[in-house]
């Protein structure tokens, strides 16, 4: 016969049962001699009742007994030698079910750990979640399975134990669930986690500058302050702090430790913001963590490459590189301007030895190419030329956003043949080629990927913040998060690279015209040297007004923008949210340019336009400093700058643009 859960339960419910028929008894027992002392006839049908309770129960406990002994002869039939053996001698917790998961049964140790009796015909997932019968039964093999159960933590392995057929029938399969205590061993390794040490390089990212516009008498005070503050947030966190130069350090700390470091969240960026000897500029620090590297020297690895990455970012922040991956705190201001020219001065004459020793020369930047992009690749392709080189300008005209820029330089003999497809360039392309990447620096952005694969000498040109996604294998990077746009970086390279160099007026107005763009007339992130990179170009022969007419928009694309404003609404207090369903031309300057008069509603700090464009969704971001729009659209995959950024997404409609958008944005905001 087959054994029911009801054979265990009954006889590991004897003691239980011997409690209650007691208790029965003896009230009928007390109830019948009360009743027969007063010679009332009830007394002998009391009695009677009470003889016939205790023969049925007795009869009932035998039958327990020899239904428990054939579950008993069931385990047997079910388990060879080994696992009997196992079965009743293991030190560990240990529980056996039916196929459906039912306690059929389970050792003392079992009942301590789950800390409840009274178990058989439980499920074992209502006592522990983790353990879901099908796991073993569904496996041919040994499943194994971590769990915590309290503060102890167990390796569950699990088998079926199939009945034995050559022994009589009415047998079922059974499953064995054997615990592992791990705790020892899971505290051991959280122990050692906790004591890795993790290295911190700390810059202050302005430190010439800042000191600079300090009065001489207030230098000491100012370094001290910013050193108290930096030991302060080290000794937070138990660190050990080491100065290797006069604007850098070293830290250590422990995991463990690290830990509430992060807690803080860097509250050390703000103090050393906050510190004033009547400092012109705000002192800001850039911090890069390297952590969960296999040794010492791989933490070290990783915290060079976070710094590369902070300051590529424009400071102000802390980065953090944990194995493959970077997370970022911080950055809540703009970049400060360099003043000093010599680092332009260098690139150029580096620029200038690779086109002497190259073949060709592509200049390209990046998809829906814009003012700045085509306006920078125009500027080096004028420095090409000059050095007796070949030159070509990879642009793909139908969805650049500087169409009418291009189509002017096309009608120009110089620049007849300049602008060549993405097939056409790897038609050209050989070994000696050289490739100039401006205005970008995600490879996948390029508008040419494929030439990067087969280029050996790549440089970058860029404005851009930095992100996780970089030209890496560029053999001259030329990265200035702090300057303007790329026009501006080009015309400062253009001063260097070739004695008695001169534009003619439309290449300088098509520089003028990328830095016009994007410092959105000389009002955002125009600091001295963008101001000087104009008069260059203005005493080239730059005219604004021709520079403006670059910029005209048709009837079309004026009420589309008109339309984007009219149906804003409002997020969080602060933000602006708007949308464009239809398609028009140019539609990326469009988005971009409403994106921009949004920020002048009243109490608006950041704005973002959201446009269907074929098979994607285009973000356009913008911002008064206050909202790091690049680290919200960072998390959609996009970048750019704090103050100007942008995101495209695919194969989403706008309504779920809008939802991830909004969440990046309540990530973001809530650090």
């Amino acid at each position: 016969m087959k054994i029911e859960n009801k054979s265990a339960n009954s006889f590991f419910n004897t003691k239980r049962r011997y409690i209650k028929i007691a208790v029965y008894a003896v009230i009928l027992l007390a109830l019948g001699i009360a009743l027969l002392a007063e010679k009332r006839p009830e007394a002998l049908w009391v009695l009677a009742i009470t003889v016939c309770v205790l023969s049925y129960e007795v009869y009932h406990i035998r039958k327990s007994r020899k239904e428990f002994v054939g579950y008993i002869e069931h385990l047997d039939f079910c388990l060879n030698d080994n696992s009997r053996g196992t079965l009743f001698n293991y030190p560990a917790p240990l529980v056996v079910t039916n196929m459906a998961g039912e306690i059929t049964w389970y050792n003392d140790n079992f009942r301590k750990a789950v800390d409840q009796s009274g178990l058989f015909g439980t499920k074992v997932s209502e006592l522990v979640p983790e353990i879901q019968i099908s796991k073993f039964t569904q496996s041919d093999e040994h499943t194994r399975i971590n769990i915590k159960i309290g503060e102890n933590h167990y390796e569950v392995w699990g088998n079926v134990a199939r009945a034995n057929t050559t022994k009589p029938s009415g047998r079922s399969d059974l499953v064995v669930i054997y615990f592992i205590d791990k705790t020892e061993e899971v505290h051991a390794i959280k122990l050692r986690e906790d004591e890795r040490m993790i290295e911190c390089v700390v810059i202050i990212d302005n430190y010439d500058e800042v000191l600079k516009e300090t009065a001489d008498s207030n230098h000491g005070a100012l370094l001290g302050e910013i050193e108290q503050k930096v030991n302060a947030w080290v000794a937070l966190g138990n660190g050990i702090l080491r100065k290797y130069e006069r604007d850098k350090f070293i830290v250590f700390f422990s995991n463990k430790d690290f830990a509430k470091i992060m807690e803080n969240k860097f509250s050390v960026l703000d103090e050393v913001r906050a510190i004033n000897f009547e400092n012109k500029i705000p002192v800001t620090l850039s911090i890069g963590v390297g952590k969960s590297g296999a040794d010492a020297m791989e933490n070290d690895k990783y915290a060079r490459l976070a710094i590369d990455m902070a300051l590529g970012r424009g400071g102000d922040q802390v980065v953090i590189r944990e194995g493959e991956n970077f997370r970022f705190f911080g950055a809540k201001t703009r970049e400060v301007e360099k003043r000093t020219k010599v680092k332009a001065r260098v690139v150029a004459h580096a620029l200038r030895e690779l086109i002497d020793h190259s073949g060709k020369v592509f200049i390209m930047g990046h998809t829906s190419s814009d003012m700045d992009s085509i306006g920078a690749s125009i500027g080096l392709f004028k420095a090409v030329k000059s050095r007796g080189k070949d030159a070509y300008i990879i642009s793909n005209r139908q969805t650049s956003n500087a169409k009418l820029l291009i189509d002017e330089f096309s009608k120009l003999s110089e620049y007849e043949d300049a602008f060549i497809s993405s097939e056409q360039a790897l038609n050209l392309f050989n070994t000696e080629s050289l490739v100039i990447v401006v205005d970008v620096h995600r490879p996948g952005m390029v508008e040419c990927s494929e030439l990067l694969q087969h280029a050996k000498e790549i440089v970058l040109i860029d404005h851009h913040r930095r992100s996780e996604d970089f030209i890496e294998k560029a053999v001259l990077i030329y990265h200035e998060p702090y300057a303007s746009s790329t026009c501006e970086m080009i015309t400062e390279i253009l001063q260097y690279i070739q004695d008695g160099q001169r534009l003619n007026k439309m290449e300088a107005e098509a520089l003028y015209a990328g830095i016009y763009m994007d410092t959105k007339g000389f009002t955002f992130k125009a600091g001295v040297r963008t101001f000087e990179a104009a008069s260059y170009l203005r005493r080239m022969g730059v005219d604004t007004v021709s520079v403006r007419r670059l910029f005209k928009t048709d009837l079309q694309n004026y009420v589309a923008k008109a339309d984007i404003i009219k149906t804003a609404e409002i997020y969080r207090e602060n933000i602006a949210f708007s949308y464009l369903y239809e398609e028009c031309p140019n539609i990326s300057v469009t988005v971009a340019q409403a994106a921009d008069e949004l920020l002048d509603i009243s109490g608006i700090e950041a704005s973002f336009v959201i446009a269907k464009n074929g098979n994607r969704v285009m973000i356009s971001g913008r911002s008064l400093e206050t909202v790091n729009v690049q680290v919200i659209l960072e998390k959609l995959g996009g970048g750019g700058h704090i103050t100007i950024a942008g995101a495209q997404l695919d194969d989403v409609s706008i309504e779920e643009a809008t939802d991830m958008l909004k969440n990046a944005i309540d990530e973001v905001l809530s650090q």
